[in-house]
């Protein structure tokens, strides 16, 4: 590890002034102490703002900034010009990372002259508590078996594995030198698009087994909007599939995976509709 490379988080923030605390606590707890944090505020209309000032003012590692709301990946791209380090950790406002996180994974990544990124273990951890651990998922240890990584992140994410995205540690030169951002056009996904991107390089990747990172999980975070999630899928698979018209297996694997959600997702909705009909049904009675 260099001892003296400078980690870059970057903490997009809407309307999450109750969490941050917790996720800002996180880093102030690294055994590695060369971080700087550019916390980005996107918009938010509660207090995130006084919240970071107030965390700003009492630890100059922190660097507030903020900008109208634009939307996750826009805060993210917002993190990414601002951040000077040798390194990228992206970490969302309601999550929080294991005080060892940066040195585990800067020791893994070593002094190679490549770029790599290095990817942990993580847990769930409850709305109202995040330390409060709930139950572990094969989710949760994520494992790459394909061939390249990027047939993983093509053909089996959401369906079989994910990886949340502050599991990762990414050397800064993934984006810099190829121009990698989150594609501001999709309304969701984009995490899932940018890793297309950056897997499509063939990075050196090194595996932390360790819980590293805690994902704070929503007793309502399934989305209502079923329909829109598929159209937004079927776009962010649309991008990739423009990108790699010369990658034969890459091509088909994401042709599969697009019908594949497109399935997923009309089973879905099919089953909230017949559910919601029962309902009705019993309320009748």
């Amino acid at each position: 590890m260099t001892q003296s490379a400078l980690v870059s988080v970057i903490v997009p923030c809407f309307n999450q002034a109750r969490f941050l605390p917790d996720c800002l606590a996180s880093l102030q707890a690294q055994t590695y102490p060369h971080w700087e944090a550019i916390i980005v505020n996107d918009g938010s209309t509660d207090d995130t703002a006084d919240i970071a000032r107030r965390h700003a003012g009492r630890e100059p590692r922190f660097r507030y900034v903020e900008q109208e709301n634009r939307g996750q990946a826009s805060a993210r791209n917002r993190g990414l010009r601002e951040a000077a380090g040798d390194y990228i950790q992206f970490l969302d406002a309601d999550d929080v990372i294991a005080a060892a996180k940066f040195e585990l994974q800067l020791d893994a990544l070593g002094t190679s002259g490549d770029p790599a990124l290095a990817f942990c273990d993580y847990l769930n951890g409850r709305e109202d508590d995040i330390l409060q651990a709930l139950r572990s998922d094969a989710f949760c240890k994520p494992r790459f078996r394909m061939p390249r990584p990027v047939e993983d992140i093509a053909s089996r994410w959401e369906t079989e594995f994910g990886i949340p995205i502050h599991c990762f540690l990414f050397d800064a030169r993934l984006f810099r030198e190829h121009g990698i951002r989150f594609d501001e056009r999709l309304t969701r996904h984009e995490d899932w698009d940018c890793w297309m991107r950056i897997f499509a390089l063939n990075p050196r990747v090194e595996h932390v087994p360790r819980d590293l990172a805690i994902y704070r999980r929503y007793s309502g975070s399934v989305s209502h909007d079923l329909a829109r999630m598929r159209r937004a899928f079927r776009a962010a698979v649309d991008t990739q599939l423009a990108l790699c018209v010369n990658d034969a297996v890459l091509h088909d694997l994401l042709v599969r995976k697009r019908a594949e959600m497109n399935m997923s997702y009309a089973l879905r909705i099919w089953a909230r509709r017949l559910g919601l009909t029962r309902l009705k049904n019993r309320l009748r009675q």
